[in-house]
């Protein structure tokens, strides 16, 4: 996965957190969507957005607004970790949107929160480390 999302989490803190401010373009959200073989039905909660709103976003293209670009970051963050630990994007797209019995959800609906993002990086490196997962 090399995207223009991969390059910001490669950056210097200061770098990631002026691009959030200054908001991620909305192009980045279908790539990754495209990378992780996921629907953008599958994408909008974990932006906090409607599956609607989500489409409509994409087709007008611009830039997401911090809070959505915050999201967007950490959703790319973890999918980055979980291609790691599955070995494929498509992989880690399939985990991150089917329902995981320790999280009591798919990892993807989880991650309009940071605690949410927390939990399902708590069970990647779980899965990582041979732990019970």
């Amino acid at each position: 996965m090399s995207t223009a999302l991969d390059n910001l989490l490669a950056a210097p803190p200061a770098e990631q957190i002026a691009a959030l401010r200054a908001g991620l373009l909305v192009g980045e959200a279908a790539t990754l969507v495209g990378q992780l073989g996921l629907t953008t039905t599958d994408l909008a909660p974990a932006l906090g957005l409607s599956p609607a709103t989500l489409t409509r976003r994409l087709r007008a293209a611009g830039q997401f607004d911090p809070a959505a670009s915050e999201r967007l970051l950490r959703l790319a963050r973890i999918a980055h970790h979980a291609a790691q630990a599955f070995g494929d994007p498509a992989r880690a797209g399939a985990w991150l949107a089917h329902p995981h019995r320790l999280l009591g959800a798919a990892p993807l609906t989880l991650l309009d929160t940071a605690h949410g993002g927390h939990a399902v990086e708590r069970q990647l490196l779980a899965i990582e480390h041979g732990l019970p997962s």
